[in-house]
């Protein structure tokens, strides 16, 4: 029971840190790619972007669950690699359809990778929502600029002279 315990600690620190060294390459990906982001947004490029970022995030996952499968396989937890990634998807996301259970012994491992998920899940929900909002909060300046733009086009043709 003990080395459960330990091996789930070792398992959930490794899953923060492999979470915490994506998010830091999405993170400097965004920070290299804003510039050409905010010159050339529009819905193509934001949506291309977005779509991107969320890819991004899925492998992430993909790759946690991965870990805990081949571990599960590994231990002989499970009968096949199969069965081992199945299961951990499941546990993973919670979904848990419960034909696929492990035994007494290995129950808590399987809610440890749950937990995980459950976090490993949030922390990217909310590095997307800040994403999304600051998409949305450069599309609407872009909007009010071209709006003012309109309705005063001398002053902002003076005005991009004068930067000139």
């Amino acid at each position: 029971m003990i080395a459960h315990v330990m091996e789930g600690l070792i398992l959930v620190a490794a899953m923060v840190f492999i979470h915490g060294v994506g998010t830091l390459v999405l993170l400097r990906w965004i920070v290299l790619y804003r510039p050409h982001w905010e010159r050339h947004g529009g819905l193509m490029v934001n949506t291309f972007s977005l779509t991107w970022i969320v890819g991004f995030l899925v492998l992430l996952h993909i790759l946690e669950v991965s870990v805990w499968g081949l571990y599960f396989y590994w231990r002989g937890v499970l009968p096949d690699l199969e069965t081992s990634a199945y299961f951990s998807l499941l546990t993973y996301t919670t979904v848990g359809y419960g034909d696929v259970v492990l035994s007494k012994d290995w129950r808590l491992m399987g809610t440890s990778e749950a937990l995980v998920g459950i976090l490993m899940t949030a922390w990217s929900t909310a590095l997307l929502i800040s994403v999304v909002n600051s998409v949305h909060l450069k599309t609407i300046e872009s909007w009010k600029k071209k709006d003012q733009e309109k309705a005063d086009p001398h002053r902002f043709a003076k005005e991009k002279e004068d930067h000139r």
